[in-house]
């Protein structure tokens, strides 16, 4: 974890780990209200990713419920691209295994006045929601990290490279290219993650375990971060 000033405000940069993940097959799902259908994806061994109309997923195996493990993410965060790295594997392996209910919660953590920063991660977020199928949402969240720009001060995530991203996906038509250029739900990015910092976020990346943030020495590592969740089972 890293502690930054960062646009006058204090930013804690955590950092999830990209890992593909292969559709078994997909359930039905609901309209976001958006336009984009939400369709809850079986991964191979078992569990489903399903998105939510918040621009979350989550993920576990049916009848799964605790502990609940929130992992809150800015996709323009360095150091949140090193935490994906760490921990993303091992916290895929604990919602397929059925020892956690993982929720992923993209979220918009740098003010206005940060540039390109704040920018850059609007468009990846607001992309993302454009990605309705659980499971390629999950392999579009992992090059979306691939993908990151160097450092706050670089300018990527450009919307014809958000919608190139999602080809190897299956992700072609001419809806989600559309989606993304348009940045149809940037607007909503806003509106939810204000609504997560006026809930307590104060940075990212942050972790939850059934509702309690953890701190530094608890994600330290991914046996760490096991051990946090294991402990609230």
């Amino acid at each position: 974890m890293l502690i930054g000033l960062i646009g006058g405000g204090l930013v804690l940069v955590l950092v999830a780990v990209a890992a593909v993940v292969f559709v078994a097959r997909d359930g039905g799902g609901d309209d976001d209200g958006g336009g984009v259908a939400l369709k809850a994806g079986e991964i191979a061994g078992g569990a489903l990713a399903t998105p939510a109309a918040d621009g979350s997923l989550t993920m576990a195996r049916p009848g799964v419920t605790a502990p609940v493990v929130d992992v809150y993410e800015d996709f323009a965060c360095p150091h949140c691209g090193a935490f994906d790295r760490m921990h993303d594997p091992m916290l895929k392996e604990l919602a397929v295994s059925g020892r956690a209910k993982v929720v992923f919660r993209p979220v918009l953590i740098f003010g206005p006045g940060t540039e390109p920063a704040y920018s850059n991660s609007l468009r990846a977020a607001a992309a993302l929601r454009c990605v309705g199928d659980g499971a390629r949402w999950l392999s579009y969240q992992d090059a979306l990290y691939a993908h990151q720009p160097a450092s706050l001060d670089s300018r990527g995530y450009a919307t014809a490279d958000l919608v190139a991203y999602g080809a190897p996906f299956g992700l072609t038509g001419d809806d989600f290219a559309t989606c993304v250029t348009s940045q149809r739900y940037a607007a909503s990015v806003k509106t939810v993650s204000d609504g997560y910092k006026r809930g307590g976020l104060a940075a990212t990346p942050s972790v939850r375990v059934n509702g309690r943030t953890l701190d530094a020495s608890e994600t330290g590592s991914a046996e760490a971060l096991r051990k946090a969740i294991e402990a609230a089972s």
